[in-house]
């Protein structure tokens, strides 16, 4: 099942604490994914931002129980419950913001002191910090995408030939002096070429397609570009497409020496790799180095 969110996993921390003994982050994370059957795969989930989903939900539960004061730690990674902890417990309530906003700690910690809220338990309250973070930077790239796609489609096939061979240089294949985009006449199928040797040893060709998202890349139009890659005898190509690939051409593609690059993963790339935008800013996220207050 999916994972729950932070604040889902209130009960369940709680209840592994109430025995009144310490346990580690560890215990009570092996218990949560035994109630809600976590798979192995689920686990191993990952933010936008490469931190793994299950443990960072499971972090801000302990920190917003911890916040309350319905639990302590007395060191990194160990918790136990408090008097208030075992008193909520006692109600048998699906415990939530709204019961933990009962807590002036929590209230301080969540900013609302001084201007509380009727219903703290809202929808924008479902998601951890690092979450919201990383949503915000999802619909902002999502807005990137449709614009850097939007961008291509009003430019020529001749511009897209050039952007595929920055592209795939600026992905660390060859370097940009020796990648060319072919002449017009005489291409043979084949828009450019990157050398990722000085020699030449290993050449990659690239063809492109500058298609509406409507029309899509069919099996015939692969099987030329293998026909031109056989001629010259090269073992490695890209298929650069603004549209999408039909199912037999993926199908085909799987058996040749082609990766395929739609408009979705095209713009992806772009923006991984700095291809045709920037970045304007950026933000540093830090914690807290226990290991400097235990060491010191």
């Amino acid at each position: 099942m999916p994972i729950p969110k932070y604040d889902e996993m209130y009960n369940d921390m709680l209840n592994v604490l109430k025995d009144k003994k310490e346990h580690t982050i560890q215990e009570i994370r092996n218990y949560i994914i035994k109630v809600y059957n976590i798979s192995e795969l689920e686990q191993k989930e990952t933010l936008n931002s490469g931190r793994n989903l299950f443990t960072n939900r499971v972090g801000w539960t302990a920190t917003y129980l911890k916040k309350a004061g319905v639990i302590s730690s007395s060191k990194r990674g160990i918790f136990s419950i408090t008097k208030d902890g075992l008193e909520l417990l006692k109600k048998n309530i699906k415990i939530d913001n709204n019961e933990l906003s009962k807590f002036e700690s929590f209230l301080k910690f969540k900013g609302e002191i001084h201007n509380k809220k009727e219903n703290i338990d809202n929808e924008d309250d479902k998601y951890t910090p690092q979450e919201e973070i990383d949503n915000a930077i999802t619909k902002l790239n999502s807005e990137l995408e449709s614009e850097l796609l939007q961008e291509i489609l009003n430019q020529t096939s001749d511009f897209l030939e050039n952007l595929a061979v920055k592209l795939i240089t600026a992905m660390g294949y060859g370097k940009i002096e020796n990648a060319t985009v072919t002449p017009k006449t005489n291409d043979e199928g084949i828009d450019g070429i990157v050398l990722e040797d000085e020699l030449g040893i290993n050449t990659i060709y690239i063809q492109t397609k500058r298609f509406d998202k409507d029309s899509g890349i069919s099996r015939p139009e692969l099987q030329r570009f293998v026909g031109a890659m056989a001629g010259k005898n090269i073992k490695k190509g890209v298929f650069i497409t603004t549209s999408y690939f039909g199912k037999p051409a993926i199908q085909y593609a799987e058996n040749q020496n082609i990766i395929l690059i739609d408009g979705e993963k095209l713009v992806k790339l772009m923006i991984k790799y700095n291809v045709g935008c920037y970045t304007e800013t950026e933000y540093k996220i830090k914690k807290l180095d226990l290991d400097f207050f235990e060491n010191i």
